[in-house]
């Protein structure tokens, strides 16, 4: 088994699952320290001893030390990133393996020492070798059972070794070492789960909380990408696109479309910050917008009244900038109105560039609030870009920023439609930025007249 490291891993384990784990890796520790301590007892009683040994006893031990190579290579290879499958097989079936393989190595034990009274002292120490590992009750019973069991057979199987009562007494030693290694073994198991059922209760409840506010955030963000136009109107006298994309799950900048007949409003707006504060902000300042649409013809009106919204809705001060462009077809004009949002780059026909910024102080500020706003003539081929300070305010490696000389120039050589424009603006600043992090939201809206 694999250490869970993400939060859904974490959340689904349950404590049996996490006992058992740790059982499995203290297990599989210690059964490589027997495999070396019954390698060398294997080659001891086959090569040290060849003339007491008997042919039986060399093919045996030889193919004891064979098995212990193979155990141990195979132990080897489950711990890497990539077992083969003997060692996926014994990462998923650790206590089995162990157990399987210490009880063969006892009887083999017994069987190396089965002449003389060689065999008694391994009946006595056995246990306390097996007292390191950590199993189920059961399986700690049944293990001491067999230990017991065998070291109670070999008087029988070897012939009575024992003089007048002297056999009692190897019972009940035999009895009381299994017994009281078998209590340290449960005390030391009990104590381990103890101890892993209150760390993990805990980093469990800390999981689950995470996953809870994660699915919130996620779900938050697809609400508030759900409030953003799915897609530009399609319009002959004017080509739309625009992007947002946020920095953190929720983010806290705005774009929408508002079209009446002849008339296009354009919007972008960014409430300072971004996460689930800016998010909440942003959705009633877009709610506010839908259920003013009908004033947009007048935006300046329409971001004063919003600032009312914003100011007196909220005890926390938050400050949100706007910009509206209204497009308007029939008057051949464009109103332009903004609460301290980055300057509007303006490509006219004939190529030249202006920054239009009109200076005021962001929505929801506790001073009075004028509105500044100004209109243009449009002509065909006229463009129009509206930004969030992400753009602008973009930081490579060097800590150098993007700056809106460069974005001016982006839009003054950039000869397409608004979609391509949009791209080539995100690709630049994403090439600008390197490897840097995107620490604020980034939105663009494209407008370019027919």
């Amino acid at each position: 088994m694999t250490v869970p490291y993400t939060l859904d891993e974490i959340a689904r384990t349950t404590d049996e699952m996490v006992v058992r784990r740790r059982f499995d890796q203290r297990n599989r520790f210690w059964l490589q320290i027997f495999l070396i301590i019954f390698a060398i007892v294997a080659f001891i009683h086959t090569v040290a001893h060849p003339r007491t040994n008997t042919i039986f006893d060399v093919l045996l031990g030889t193919a004891n030390l064979a098995l212990i190579a193979i155990v141990f290579w195979v132990v080897r290879n489950s711990y890497r990133a990539h077992p083969s499958f003997a060692g996926r097989w014994l990462s998923n079936h650790v206590t089995a393996t162990v157990v399987s393989f210490t009880i063969t190595q006892y009887v083999l034990l017994l069987v190396y020492a089965r002449t003389g009274q060689n065999w008694m002292g391994w009946a006595f120490a056995f246990p306390w070798i097996v007292v390191a590992i950590r199993m189920h009750v059961a399986e700690h019973v049944l293990l001491h059972a067999v230990i017991a069991g065998g070291a109670l057979l070999m008087p029988s199987i070897v012939g009575n070794p024992f003089k007048r009562d002297d056999d009692i007494g190897y019972y009940v030693g035999v009895g009381v070492i299994n017994a009281i290694a078998l209590a340290i073994e449960l005390w030391g198991a009990w104590r381990l789960r103890r101890q892993l059922r209150s760390e993990w209760t805990e980093r469990r409840t800390g999981a689950r909380e995470q996953i809870r506010m994660r699915d919130e955030l996620r779900y938050a963000r697809e609400l508030q990408l759900s409030m953003l136009p799915e897609f530009a109107p399609a319009l002959d006298w004017v080509d739309l696109a625009a992007i947002s994309i946020p920095a953190t799950e929720v983010g806290g900048d705005y774009y929408d479309y508002f079209v009446d007949g002849d008339r296009v409003a354009l919007v972008c707006g960014d409430v300072a910050g971004h996460g689930m504060a800016s998010g909440l902000v942003l959705s009633a300042i877009r709610s506010g917008f839908t259920l003013l649409r009908d004033a947009l013809d007048n935006p300046g009106v329409v971001l004063r009244r919003l600032h009312d919204l914003v100011a007196e809705t909220s005890r926390r001060r938050m400050l949100v900038t706007v910009t509206v462009v209204l497009l308007d077809r029939a008057k051949r004009r464009a109103i332009i109105a903004s609460a301290g949002h980055p300057p509007v780059i303006l490509r006219r026909a004939d190529g030249s560039v202006a920054s239009i910024d009109l200076f005021a102080p962001p929505l929801g500020v506790r001073l009075p609030v004028t509105i500044p706003q100004r209109t243009i003539d449009l002509l065909p081929g006229d463009v129009f870009v509206l930004h969030s300070d992400g753009v602008y305010e973009t930081r490579n490696e060097a800590g150098e920023t993007y700056g809106l000389e460069r974005l001016a120039a982006l839009v003054q050589q950039h000869d397409g439609s608004a979609e391509s424009l949009r791209d080539a603006i995100l690709k630049d600043v994403e090439c600008f930025r390197g490897s840097e992090l995107q620490d604020d939201d980034v939105t663009v809206v494209v407008a370019k007249l027919s």
